[in-house]
C-alpha cells in the first residue's frame, strides 16, 4: 500500500486503486498515525485530533473501534497498540513524506559535495511528491502542515542555490523566485536569491531594485533593516561583483546561546512528567508552548531547568531563558525581557526597537526559521507571556507559574503535582545522606509527609538535617506539631511560609479573606457551598434551612456564584486543586497550605468561630435535605421531605461523605450541630453499608448528646450502637444497649421509638433461640407502628416476625405475615428496598415450606430490584436466598455462584453474623466437589465464631454439615460426635433451621458438573 499526505490524505492498494475512507475519524486517526510512521502516536495525541472541541465520555471504546476499522480497510499494513498509543509501520516508500525526506538529504548531500546537477534531479524528485497542502481535508492537523511548508520552502530554495550554481534556464528560476517573493516576502533569503539570478542574468538594475524592495518590506512590516548577508549582496552587485547566494538558514553564521540555569542537584523523579514535557515540546507542529504550573515549592522551575537541558539537543540553534518574577510584587515588563533577550541574540543595541510591537516582531524576526528553546519561569500571566513566543515552527516555549495560566488557550498545560512517598525519599535521602535515611525511614517517612512531598519543604528539612547532628527522629516530632510546622521548615532565606505568602498576597482581597478561612474545611475535598458558608454575610442557617427545598435553588443564590469565582481564582493561583468528582465539582487544599491558612485565620479568632457556625450550619442544612429525599428503608429514621426531585441524595453523600465526617471533628463546640449532622448522615451509612464509619458518626452523636443532656438524641445514639453491634456479632452488647435505648424511649412516652427497638430486639432474640421472646417482640413493634400511622415500618418489622414463626414451628402464619408485608409495600407505593426486604423473608418462609420454586421467583424478584437501587447490605441477604432455593431445585452451579457473590458482599461490608454463615454454606459445597479436606477447618472456625456469639440454632447446623464432611473423610467416629453435638443443641420446635442446613446440605452430595 501507498500513503499520500503531501496534499489531501490518499491512501492506494497494491494495484494503484484508490481506498476511499469516508469516515472523517477514521482519516483523521490514519493522518495522525502517518505523521509519527514508525513512532508510538500517544493515545491523548490521537484523542485530541478525532474530536478537538470536546471529548466524549465513550472516547476510549470509540478510538479502539475506529483502529479496528482501519485495521480491516488497510490490511497490508501493521498498527499495533504499545506503550500507552498506536504504532503505524511503513516502509520509506510506501509514505510521500518520507520520499520527500529522502531525497532531499541526497540532494542536499549531493550539492555539499559539488554534485549540482545531481542535486538538481534529487530535488525535483522530492519535491514532485507534494500534490498541495498536506491535510487540506483534514483542519485538526493545520499545525502539522505548517510545519511541513516550511519544510518544503526550504528544499526549494536549496533547489534554487542548486540551480544557480550550474547558472542554466536563469529566465525560468528568476519567474519562480518572482513568485516565492511575492508568496513569502519576509524570507531574506529568497530576496537575495532573486537578486543573484537578476544580477547573473544581467539584470543588475532589476537586482538592485529588488533589494530596495525587500529591504521596504522589513522595514515596513518588521521595523528592522536587511540582515548583513543581504546587505553585503547588495554592495556585491552595486561593486559589480559576481554575488554569491545568501546562505541557507542552516549555514548563516549564528552563535548558538544557551541560558539555561544547571540543573538542581539531587532532583528526583518526574520520570513520566518529564517524557511528557520533552514530547510536547518536540512536537511536529507550529511553536509548542508548554505551561507548568502548581503551587508554591512543588518544584515547577527545578523541574523545567531538567526538561530543557534534556531536550536541548532538539534545539540546536540556542536556550534561552528568562526569570519573570511573576510571584513577586513588581513581575518584570515584557518590554525588558523582550530587550534582554534581543542583547542575547546579538542585536545591537542601536538596533533595538522601542515599544512592545516592535520589540515582539524583532525578536521574532531573529529568531525566524530557528530551533530554539525559550524557558519562561515563574511567568504572571498569559498577557507577560504572548509577545514571548516565536513566530516560526521549529522553536518551543517552556513557562512555569503558579498560576495556571489558563488564558494561554493554546498552550498545552502540564501541572506538576508533590512528589510521591518513593521520589520525596529519594530527594530527603540526597539531602541528608543515604545512610541516616536508610538508618530512620520510618521518620524519615514521617518527614516527608510533613512536608507533603513538597520539594522545596523536603529541601528545607533535609537541608536542617544535614547542619545538626540531629536524628530524624527529633525533626519529625517537631514537624509532627501543625502550630511549628512551617516555623521549622526554614533554613535561611529559604522558607516554605514566606513562599505561600507571595502567593495568597497577590489574590483579591475577598479570596485572601476566603484562603484563610479555608483551613476549618481540613484535609477533605469541598465544594463550593462550603467556601460560600464561610463568607462572612452568609443569611441566618434558620433562612438557608428553609430555602433548601431542593439543592439546586441553593446553588443558584448570588453567594454561591461569588464562592465560584473566588474558588476559579484560588485554583489560579494553584492554592486550591481541583479533583475528580461525579457531581458538584470539589477542590482540596496541601496539607502545608492548609497550616497557613489556619496560621492566618487564627489572627482574628472571633471571625473564626462565627465561620466554622456557618460551615456547620450549612452542612447540616444541606444534608438535611439530601436525607429528606432518601427512599424511606428503616424503621428508624423517617424522612421529613418526599422522594424525588432532580438531587441525587446518596450521589450527594457519596461525594460529601468525606468533607461532612470532617466537619463533625470540628463540632466539638458546636454539639447541636453535631447531633443534628450525625443523625441525618446515619441512614445514609446504613444504606451504604459503612459500619466503620457509621460507628465513628454514632460515637460523635452520643457524645454530643451527653454534652447537651439530650435523653432522645441519647436514646438514639444507644440504639445505633446497639443495632452495629449486632451487625457485627456481639449479642450481649446488642442486648444492652437495646435495654438502655428502650428505657430512654419509654420514659420519654416515645412509642415509636420503642417500637424501633423492639423490631431489632425480635432479630435479636431469635439469633439467641428465644423464639417465644421474638414473636412477642415483633408482634408489638408492628402493632405499635400501626397505631402509629406507620404501614411503612409495620412492613420493615413483619421479617422479624415471620422469623420468629417459622422458629415456633407456625409456617402457616409465618407465610400469613409475609403475604401481607408484601401485599402493603406494594400497596403503599414502598421503596424498592422495602419491598424486597417483604419478598427476602417470604422466599425463606417459602423454602422453609419445601416449595423451592415459589421460594426462588421471591428471592430472584428481591435480588432485580435491589440491583437496580445499588443496596449492598439487603442484597447480601436476597442473593444467599436465592442461592439456597437453587440448591433445593438442584441448580448446584448457580447455587454456588450466588453464595459466593453474597459472601464477597458480606465480607467487604464487615458483616460478620453473615460472612460467617456463607463460608460455612461455601465449604459444604466443597464436600461436593471432593474437597471435604478443606471444608472441615472451615467449618471448625465458623463453630467457633457462631460459639463465641452464642447462636445456638447456627451451631447445632454447624455441627450437622460439619458431620458430613467427616463422613466423606470416612471419619466415622468424628462425624458421630459431631451429630450428637447438634442434637443437644436443637430445639425440636424450629422448623426455619433445620430445613434451611437440609437443603444446603444438598450441595454436599457429589453431584459432579450438575447444576
Amino acid at each position: 500500500m501507498r500513503f499520500g499526505v503531501l496534499g489531501p490524505l490518499l491512501v492506494r492498494d497494491a494495484e494503484g486503486a484508490e481506498v476511499v475512507l469516508r469516515s472523517r475519524h477514521e482519516r483523521t486517526l490514519l493522518a495522525v498515525l502517518l505523521v509519527r510512521a514508525g513512532r508510538v502516536a500517544p493515545v491523548e495525541r490521537l484523542v485530541e485530533a478525532l474530536w478537538p472541541d470536546r471529548v466524549p465520555a465513550s472516547h476510549a471504546s470509540n478510538l479502539q473501534t475506529y483502529v479496528s476499522r482501519l485495521r480491516d480497510r488497510l490490511s497490508d499494513v501493521s498498527i499495533e497498540h504499545r506503550d500507552g498509543g498506536y504504532l503505524l509501520r511503513v516502509d520509506a516508500d510506501q509514505l510521500d513524506l518520507l520520499v520527500f525526506r529522502r531525497e532531499v538529504a541526497a540532494a542536499r548531500a549531493a550539492l555539499a559535495a559539488g554534485d549540482a546537477a545531481g542535486a538538481v534531479d534529487r530535488f525535483r524528485l522530492g519535491l514532485a511528491q507534494w500534490r498541495g497542502r498536506p491535510f487540506a481535508d483534514l483542519p485538526a492537523l493545520e499545525g502539522i502542515a505548517r510545519t511541513w511548508e516550511a519544510e518544503r520552502l526550504d528544499a526549494v530554495e536549496d533547489q534554487v542555490d542548486a540551480e544557480l550554481t550550474i547558472g542554466e534556464s536563469l529566465p525560468e528560476v528568476v519567474s519562480r523566485l518572482h513568485g516565492l517573493v511575492a508568496e513569502h516576502p519576509l524570507r531574506e533569503r529568497v530576496h537575495g536569491q532573486l537578486m543573484v539570478a537578476l544580477a547573473r542574468a544581467g539584470r543588475r538594475a532589476e537586482a538592485l531594485s529588488a533589494y530596495q524592495n525587500a529591504r521596504d518590506v522589513l522595514v515596513a512590516e518588521l521595523g528592522v533593516e536587511p540582515g548583513s548577508r543581504l546587505r553585503d549582496l547588495h554592495r556585491a552587485i552595486l561593486r559589480g561583483d559576481d554575488p554569491a547566494p545568501v546562505a541557507p538558514a542552516a549555514s548563516r553564521a549564528w552563535a548558538p546561546v544557551c541560558q539555561l540555569p544547571p540543573a538542581l542537584p539531587g532532583f528526583a523523579g518526574r520520570d513520566e512528567l518529564l517524557d511528557q514535557v520533552a514530547a510536547l515540546l518536540t512536537a511536529e507542529s507550529g511553536v509548542p508552548v508548554v505551561a507548568l504550573s502548581g503551587q508554591p515549592g512543588v518544584g515547577k522551575s527545578a523541574l523545567a531547568v531538567v526538561a530543557a537541558h534534556r531536550v536541548r539537543p532538539a534545539f540546536p540553534d540556542g536556550q534561552l531563558y528568562a526569570h519573570l518574577a511573576g510571584a513577586s510584587a513588581a513581575p518584570r515588563d515584557p518590554d525588558a525581557v523582550l530587550a534582554d533577550l534581543l542583547r542575547s541574540l546579538g542585536t545591537p543595541e542601536s538596533a533595538i526597537p522601542r515599544g512592545l510591537p516592535a520589540l515582539t516582531a524583532a525578536y521574532r524576526a531573529r529568531l525566524a526559521d530557528r530551533r530554539v528553546l525559550v524557558v519562561l519561569d515563574d511567568a504572571a500571566d498569559p498577557e507577560q507571556v504572548r509577545s514571548l513566543v516565536p513566530g516560526t515552527p521549529g522553536s518551543a516555549v517552556l513557562v512555569t507559574s503558579r498560576w495556571r495560566l489558563s488564558g494561554l488557550i493554546d498552550a498545552r498545560h502540564a501541572p506538576v503535582e508533590p512528589l510521591t512517598d518513593a521520589e520525596a525519599g529519594q530527594l530527603l535521602a540526597y539531602v541528608v545522606g543515604a545512610d541516616r535515611v536508610a538508618g530512620e525511614r520510618v521518620s524519615a517517612g514521617r518527614i516527608a509527609a510533613a512536608c507533603g512531598n513538597l520539594p522545596l519543604a523536603l529541601r528545607i528539612a533535609g537541608t536542617r538535617l544535614a547542619t545538626r547532628p540531629w536524628r530524624l527522629r527529633a525533626l519529625a516530632d517537631r514537624l509532627d506539631d501543625e502550630r511549628r510546622r512551617l516555623t521549622e521548615l526554614a533554613a535561611g532565606d529559604q522558607q516554605v511560609r514566606a513562599a505561600l505568602a507571595l502567593s495568597v498576597r497577590a489574590l483579591s482581597a475577598r479570596a485572601r479573606a476566603a484562603f484563610a478561612l479555608l483551613g476549618l474545611v481540613g484535609p477533605a475535598s469541598f465544594a463550593a457551598w462550603a467556601v460560600a458558608a464561610l463568607l462572612p454575610g452568609d443569611p441566618d442557617p434558620s433562612v438557608i434551612r428553609a430555602s433548601l427545598t431542593s439543592l439546586e435553588r441553593h446553588q443558584g443564590r448570588p453567594d454561591h456564584a461569588e464562592a465560584e469565582a473566588i474558588l476559579d481564582e484560588l485554583v489560579e493561583a494553584s492554592l486550591v486543586e481541583p479533583v475528580a468528582a461525579d457531581g458538584e465539582p470539589r477542590y482540596r487544599m496541601h496539607d502545608l497550605l492548609r497550616i497557613y491558612a489556619d496560621e492566618l485565620a487564627a489572627a482574628d479568632p472571633r471571625a473564626r468561630t462565627a465561620a466554622r457556625r456557618r460551615l456547620l450550619a450549612a452542612a447540616v442544612a444541606r444534608a438535611d435535605a439530601a436525607a429528606a429525599r432518601l427512599p424511606r428503608t428503616l424503621t428508624w429514621y423517617r424522612p421529613a421531605g418526599a422522594p424525588g426531585g432532580e438531587l441525587e441524595p446518596f450521589e450527594w453523600f457519596d461525594g460529601e461523605l468525606a468533607f461532612l465526617t470532617a466537619a463533625l471533628d470540628v463540632a466539638a463546640d458546636e454539639p447541636v450541630s453535631a447531633v443534628a449532622l450525625a443523625e441525618r448522615l446515619a441512614p445514609y451509612l446504613w444504606a451504604r453499608g459503612r459500619w466503620a464509619e457509621l460507628r465513628a458518626v454514632q460515637r460523635c452523636a452520643r457524645l454530643a448528646a451527653e454534652r447537651l443532656g439530650d435523653d432522645r438524641a441519647m436514646a438514639r445514639a444507644e440504639f445505633l450502637a446497639a443495632v452495629l453491634s449486632l451487625v457485627c456479632g456481639d449479642l450481649p452488647e446488642a442486648a444492652a444497649g437495646f435495654a438502655r435505648s428502650r428505657g430512654l424511649f419509654e420514659r420519654l412516652g416515645d412509642p415509636h421509638g420503642v417500637a424501633c427497638v423492639l423490631s431489632d430486639e425480635a432479630v435479636l432474640h431469635g439469633l439467641q433461640g428465644r423464639h417465644d421472646d421474638s414473636a412477642h417482640a415483633a408482634r408489638r413493634a408492628v402493632e405499635v407502628f400501626r397505631a402509629e400511622a406507620d404501614p411503612i415500618a409495620a412492613v420493615l418489622a413483619s421479617p422479624a416476625l415471620s422469623a420468629a414463626l417459622r422458629g415456633l414451628g407456625r409456617l402457616d402464619e409465618a407465610l400469613d405475615a409475609d403475604r401481607t408485608a408484601v401485599a402493603e409495600a406494594r400497596a403503599q407505593g414502598a421503596a424498592e428496598l422495602v419491598v424486597a426486604r417483604a419478598l427476602n423473608s417470604l422466599a425463606v418462609t417459602r423454602l422453609v415450606r419445601g416449595e423451592a420454586l415459589l421460594g426462588y421467583q421471591a428471592a430472584a424478584e428481591a435480588v432485580e430490584r435491589l440491583r437496580g437501587v445499588g443496596d449492598r447490605y439487603v442484597l447480601l441477604a436476597a442473593l444467599r436466598h436465592q442461592a439456597s432455593a437453587a440448591a433445593g431445585l438442584g441448580r448446584r452451579r448457580e447455587a454456588v455462584r450466588l453464595l459466593e457473590e453474597s459472601h464477597d458482599l458480606a465480607v467487604e461490608l464487615g458483616d460478620r453474623l453473615w460472612a460467617t454463615g456463607l463460608a460455612r454454606d461455601l465449604a459444604v459445597s466443597w464436600i461436593g466437589d471432593g474437597r471435604a479436606a478443606a471444608a472441615v477447618p472451615v467449618l471448625k472456625r465458623c463453630l467457633a465464631t457462631y460459639d463465641e456469639m452464642n447462636v445456638r440454632s447456627a451451631k447445632a447446623a454447624t455441627l450437622d454439615m460439619l458431620a458430613r464432611a467427616y463422613d466423606a473423610l470416612g471419619d466415622g467416629v468424628a462425624a458421630r460426635d459431631a451429630r450428637r453435638g447438634a442434637g443437644a443443641l436443637s430445639d425440636g420446635i424450629d422448623a426455619g433451621t433445620p430445613a434451611l442446613s437440609k437443603i444446603i446440605l444438598s450441595l454436599a452430595e457429589n453431584v459432579g458438573a450438575r447444576g
